[in-house]
């Protein structure tokens, strides 16, 4: 049994193994950073910590939206070499899951999620973090 942080990106719940975030935060400004790719929308000033944020919707291919009232940054710690922000929708809840809760079948569905877990009603995507912080090189 793992704990888990579930949150929404547009209509769609994901999960992040809470081990992985260091904490969350509300929107602030965002410093941009020329030449980078779209989805890394620059870096924030965290109490004298200079942080990249990564906005998750456009990194995984979910519907783009305006942020609102509820989106966070959520700081996580890859271990413990580096963080990184990532923005999303809205904080829903932290729960634990066990390995009844997810879906054998699911396995590899696709580059950035690995499984998902039932949840009372939910769905919820299980986020490789891996996947969405490095790119995949292809071998030729």
């Amino acid at each position: 049994m793992e704990q888990y942080l579930i949150f929404r990106l547009a209509d769609e719940y994901y999960g992040l193994l809470v081990s992985f975030i260091e904490n969350i935060e509300k929107m602030m400004p965002i410093t941009r950073v020329p030449n980078t790719k779209e989805y890394i929308k620059g870096v924030v000033n965290l109490r004298g910590e200079i942080v990249p944020v990564i906005d998750l919707r456009e990194k995984i291919g979910v519907k783009k939206e305006e942020f609102g009232e509820e989106t966070r940054i959520l700081i996580v710690n890859w271990k413990n070499e580096f963080k990184v922000g990532l923005i999303i929708d809205e904080v829903l809840d932290v729960v634990y899951l066990t390995k009844e809760d997810f879906d054998s079948a699911t396995r590899d569905r696709n580059e950035f999620t690995f499984s998902i877990a039932k949840y009372n009603n939910m769905l919820i995507n299980i986020i490789n973090l891996e996947d969405v912080l490095f790119e995949k090189v292809e071998e030729v």
